[in-house]
């Protein structure tokens, strides 16, 4: 219940607990799923962001909160993430994760964190710590919001390699800003706890990582090998197993969530604690994405199609639920401080894009095929590539209403004379990211991203193949000539949020 509460205040809770349990759970949950997706398909209809609509369709909610769901509102949002993560892992292949991907990742992010921390020093007056505090818990892209959308665009411009770049490195920034937070919070002298040893804390989020990459592979391997092989096993001379594709999807389905069982447990109660530091032995967020990579890497290409085609068809439910649930966390009860977040904002975006910029120049030469035709291309379409992504990172929402309460509901900065305005301040400003950017962004997004990679649809064919070395098939420089990546017509039935 105090989890629940953590956006409004406790007065607001109690009440809520009288008002909002005055008709059955079942209303509740048909009015999500009805009304959310009526909502969404008229959202479609006007070409808006249907995510927007149904994160309204939740706003509406808010005031007739049905009292068992008001309770389960962040484990029903975890859950709906969690099929996010799943998504992502099975999308991601192995020979994605370049080196570039993670340039894309991290050094964006890093400038932002840093200008967002650099002004809240200068401007505010706040120490470095808690400074790079505030530019953590704000600078995640909504990976909830735009991996969807990234999917989305993907089958309606097929080939097109920068809907799958942002794709690709949106799970991997929310991974690299949770390790960067975790290890903030042991620098941040939150309530209760003793001395900090430097080394031992960033030697144990280095080990988190790695421990939670080795259980996911050694997890996800395991089970592309055993998952497709389960008609094998006879017993009293008759097949155990269906092999049907919903069985497949069942099983893959409860090792995803056993693995991200193995990294939860809120602070003092982990599964699986790492002893000698506080906070858990894994990630759960990237111990999911990788255990899906992995099962995808390892799992028959027909079992993978399958077990992705039901995941589809489940995520219509998934996205209903999540942005409702973001929906219902709104409050314009705080927009009146927004003037004091504006400049925050401003200051992140504009490093935010600067970073973009650099890390797209970058990598001109890492990212797809190097022959002299598909190099041009990328030079070309340079500037715009660089604004789509740009525009991708904008939605936030998911991170921010994770790390958001942190630092009040912790108590961090107890050696600050300002802490308790840095503890209200981050959680004020995380609330109005989340109210802000995820329906701004998305918008502005819905709006100029089409038209972005419309604009960049030529590329050499050799890229839109995806090939990785020159003098390959369709890579070598003789054969490279001018391509289209034309829109796809995405069915009205697609599970992707429009």
């Amino acid at each position: 219940a105090s989890s629940a509460c953590t956006w409004g205040s406790n007065s607001q809770c109690s009440k809520a607990m009288v008002v909002r349990g005055e008709y059955p759970v079942q209303l509740g949950i048909a009015y999500l799923f009805l009304v959310g997706y009526l909502v969404r398909t008229l959202f479609v209809t006007m070409r808006l962001p249907a995510s927007v609509g149904v994160i309204l369709s939740g706003f509406a909610f808010s005031f007739f909160f049905q009292a068992d769901i008001f309770f389960g509102r962040d484990l029903l949002q975890q859950l709906a993430f969690f099929l996010v993560l799943l998504t992502a892992g099975l999308e991601i292949t192995l020979k994605d994760l370049r080196p570039y991907i993670f340039i894309m990742a991290c050094l964006p992010a890093s400038l932002e964190v840093l200008a967002i921390a650099a002004y809240a020093v200068r401007a505010m007056d706040w120490s470095i710590i808690e400074g790079l505090v505030l530019g953590t818990v704000l600078v995640a892209i909504g990976d909830g919001l735009v991996i969807p959308k990234m999917k989305e665009f993907g089958l309606k411009y097929p080939g097109h390699p920068m809907p799958r770049l942002v794709f690709t490195w949106a799970p991997l920034e929310a991974s690299f800003v949770l390790s960067l937070f975790g290890i903030l919070t042991g620098l941040s002298a939150p309530a209760g706890q003793g001395s900090v040893n430097v080394p031992i804390l960033v030697g144990a989020n280095v080990l988190r990582i790695v421990a939670t990459l080795v259980t996911a592979a050694g997890l996800g391997a395991a089970s592309g090998w055993l998952i497709p092989r389960r008609t094998k096993v006879v017993f009293n001379g008759q097949q155990t197993f269906t092999g049907s594709p919903v069985e497949a999807f069942l099983m893959v389905l409860a090792i995803a969530l056993a693995a991200y069982g193995l990294g939860a447990g809120e602070r003092g109660n982990e599964l699986v604690p790492m002893g000698f530091s506080p906070g858990s032995m894994f990630q759960p967020e990237l111990l999911v994405i990788v255990t899906g990579t992995f099962f995808g890497a390892v799992a028959d290409r027909a079992v993978l199609r399958e077990v992705e085609a039901i995941l589809g068809g489940v995520w219509v439910f998934g996205q209903l639920i999540l942005f409702s649930m973001l929906g219902s966390r709104t409050t314009t009860t705080i927009l009146p401080k927004l003037h004091s977040v504006l400049p925050v904002i401003a200051v992140g975006l504009v490093f935010r894009c600067l970073g973009i910029f650099l890390a797209t120049f970058l990598t001109l030469r890492l990212r797809g095929c190097p022959c002299a035709s598909c190099l041009r291309g990328r030079r070309t379409h340079a500037i715009q590539d660089a604004l789509f992504c740009f525009l991708s990172t904008v939605p936030r929402a998911t991170i921010q209403g994770a790390l958001g309460g942190v630092p009040l509901a912790e108590r961090f900065f107890q050696h600050s004379h300002r802490k308790h305005e840095a503890q209200e301040f981050t959680f004020t400003a995380a609330r109005l990211y989340i109210v802000c950017m995820s329906v701004v962004g998305m918008v502005v997004l819905n709006t100029l991203g089409p038209r972005l990679l419309e604009a960049t649809a030529k590329r050499p064919p050799c890229e839109l193949a995806g090939c990785s070395s020159g003098g390959e098939g369709p890579g070598s420089p003789e054969t490279a000539t001018e391509a289209s990546v034309s829109p796809s017509t995405v069915s009205p039935s697609s599970p992707q949020l429009r």
